[in-house]
């Protein structure tokens, strides 16, 4: 009886010693497992490019290289030969590094003394321009461009009186509108990547504005400015 209890027991310990080799076994190809899986898988993700999709967005069959840029502006001019301060700007976007498009405008911000019937009270021009900007850059580059730009553009012009009166208001203070070509030369001085100093000169032309206290000649003329522009190069 003794012999046999002693066969178990041997049997039992002999299996006992198998189940725990395996299990011995099994946690040691268990890691071994993960870390080679991890390595295949980062194998797959570092051999996979994904594909990318052309986002060039295009105008006219042209590529857009600039998507918009634009700023304030500072011009010094002359109306009736008198010295006329206007403040404005413009904006426009860049296809093929060459052509821009945009819009532009700018009024009179000082005061420009015309003639006046009333001794008493003083007449002073106002007037203001903007509508579609189109230019060309003659040598594009990384920090400095030098360009031009056409400006066709709806104007408006009145009088204003000082002291004002109840009949200025009625007569509508004489608004014209007229149409307004401006050509200009300029080049731009890249600040930074967001920001650049534009200045140049324009020729305003100006027919048809029909006004009865200021010529249209008296109207046209050079101008130069100076400005900021702001937009990712």
């Amino acid at each position: 009886m003794k012999t046999i209890i002693r066969k178990h027991a041997l049997k039992f310990r002999r299996q006992h010693h198998k189940i725990l080799a395996v299990c011995i076994l099994f946690f040691m190809m268990f890691p071994v497992s993960r870390i080679f899986a991890q390595k295949s898988i980062s194998v797959v993700s570092a051999t996979y490019v994904p594909a990318v999709a052309d986002t060039t967005r295009k105008l006219f069959g042209g590529k857009i290289t600039n998507y918009g840029f634009g700023g304030l502006a500072l011009k010094f001019t002359s109306f009736n030969n008198r010295l006329a301060i206007m403040t404005g700007g413009r904006g426009a976007c860049t296809i093929n590094n060459r052509f821009t498009i945009g819009g532009g405008g700018y009024g009179t911000a000082n005061s420009i003394r015309i003639w006046s019937p009333n001794a008493d009270t003083a007449r002073n021009f106002k007037m203001g321009y903007g509508g579609l900007d189109i230019g060309y850059i003659f040598l594009p580059g990384g920090k400095v461009n030098f360009g031009g730009s056409l400006l066709i553009a709806a104007g408006a012009a009145f009088w204003q009186s000082k002291p004002k009166s109840d009949v200025e208001k009625i007569a509508g203070n004489d608004f014209t509108i007229f149409p307004v070509l401006e050509l200009s030369l300029y080049s731009e001085i890249s600040l930074n990547r967001f920001m650049r100093l534009n200045a140049g000169i324009s020729y305003r032309y100006i027919s048809g504005a029909g006004l009865t206290y200021m010529k249209d000649q008296n109207m046209r003329g050079f101008s130069c400015w100076v400005g900021l522009l702001f937009g990712k190069s």
